[in-house]
């Protein structure tokens, strides 16, 4: 797919268009994608202060034949990782690629997320 050069100097491929983020509001326990789920006050099952009377919450979008949870992404820009990465598209709109995938630590996808959180794309470093 198509090729970008961000401004910090990365190269990018596109390998998706937009793709609808979806919700399960009632995941179960078998669901691959369980590790990541939240209760209505963002907290995972593991964490102090879950209550899921308050509710569960997945967020997830398909791509390349399975699930991928919003939750397995690690902002760039946050505790863990670098500067998000921009670019200009074709009509001089500024674009942010803005996480990675956790999973995959030597060769991880990344996304870009739409304004409104309603869908996403995702990306692949070029080797140099």
């Amino acid at each position: 797919m198509k090729k970008i050069v961000t401004k910090e100097g990365r190269t990018l491929k596109r390998v998706s268009r937009w793709i609808r983020v979806q919700q399960n509001y009632n995941p179960s326990r078998r669901n691959p994608l369980w590790h990541y789920v939240t209760d209505g006050n963002g907290y995972h099952e593991y964490q102090c202060g879950y209550d899921p009377s308050t509710g569960l919450f997945l967020d997830f979008f398909r791509w390349n034949g399975r699930n991928w949870a919003l939750e397995q992404f690690i902002r760039l820009g946050g505790m863990m990782g670098g500067a998000p990465y921009t670019y200009e598209d074709k009509d001089g709109k500024l674009g942010v690629i803005g996480a990675y995938d956790s999973e995959n630590y030597f060769n991880p996808i990344l996304i870009e997320v739409d304004e409104y959180g309603e869908y996403v794309r995702v990306y692949e470093e070029v080797s140099a």
